[in-house]
């Protein structure tokens, strides 16, 4: 079947979806940083300067954003192996009070 019990497609799209956004925030953060700086070296008539000073900014701006994406994606891992998170419908997986 091509959805399964075990949860193999659900987690090949959730790392697929965040591996996908950890592209689009480096390609993203780049453009804005050469389009303001090929804006600003428009208006300041600085003309290579300023395109590659924001270039770099945007580059450093994308890692970060991939960093704090493999950071939240290793949390949801580290949580699901500790059973904090919900798996096949479980009652009450995650509460921090006992039941009883």
């Amino acid at each position: 079947m091509f959805f399964s019990k075990d949860g193999r497609w659900t987690n090949l799209v959730q790392v697929g979806g965040t591996a996908s956004t950890m592209g689009l925030h480096i390609v993203s953060a780049t453009v804005v940083g050469l389009a303001i700086g090929y804006f600003l070296d428009d208006i300041f008539g600085t003309k290579p300067w300023l395109i590659m000073i924001f270039f770099v900014f945007g580059v450093m701006a994308g890692f970060k954003m991939v960093i704090e994406d493999f950071r939240k994606l290793q949390r949801r891992e580290e949580a699901r192996k500790s059973g904090s998170l919900k798996h096949n419908g479980d009652e009450g997986a995650g509460d921090d009070q006992s039941a009883g």
